[in-house]
């Protein structure tokens, strides 16, 4: 899969290869063109993809609708992040009785598309949860569902954990970072990342 600074290259390039397609659209009826690139493309879409003797609506106005949509702010919920210096001192307490479980490793979740290790408390020797470092994008999930980069410089820090509430951490720095400060909050050197180039 390719990383995502060549999937956004090629997305951009993708979107303003389509848009000076649509800005020589022309309407089949009179010959003019649109002056309005949404509605161009939109035209254009539905021109291609038109059914002869089938006269409704339904992609222009799927079309339009998802148009709006796409000008709507971001829907991806913002991650509620505290910046790694205002934890309070109990919670850093509490995260000192954590540690990795015995022989995990980190893990690429593909499916919450975060790198992810398993936590075991240290006092009472038992599985509580696990930590993840996730990638972010202007306070939100990182957009694609590939490795943000290990340059990439904005993280959060998300223990999901039953021994201790611990809100998502802000990391602004890279990959390597971000780890450095899961290890100074638990006391320890966690497992090495892998691939981790920086």
């Amino acid at each position: 899969m390719l990383r995502a600074d060549e999937q956004d290259e090629i997305i951009r390039a993708n979107r303003a290869a389509f848009e000076e397609l649509a800005r020589t659209w022309r309407d089949p009826q009179t010959g003019s063109p649109q002056p309005n690139l949404e509605q161009a493309t939109i035209a254009m879409v539905c021109d291609y993809f038109s059914v002869p003797g089938l006269g409704d609506n339904r992609l222009f106005d799927l079309l339009s609708e998802i148009s709006v949509a796409a000008h709507e702010e971001d829907a991806r919920a913002l991650i509620e992040l505290t910046d790694e210096n205002q934890i309070p001192d109990h919670i850093r307490a509490r995260l000192k009785q954590l540690g990795p479980d015995h022989g995990t490793s980190w893990d690429w979740d593909t499916g919450e598309w975060d790198w992810e290790l398993s936590l075991r408390n240290t006092q009472t020797d038992r599985d509580c949860g696990y930590v993840a470092i996730v990638g972010l994008k202007g306070g939100r999930r990182y957009a694609w569902q590939v490795k943000p980069p290990s340059t990439h410089q904005e993280w959060a820090l998300r223990f999901v954990c039953d021994d201790v509430a611990v809100p998502d951490i802000l990391i602004r720095g890279s990959l390597h970072q971000a780890k450095r400060w899961l290890d100074a909050l638990l006391g320890i050197n966690t497992p090495e990342l892998p691939g981790l180039d920086d």
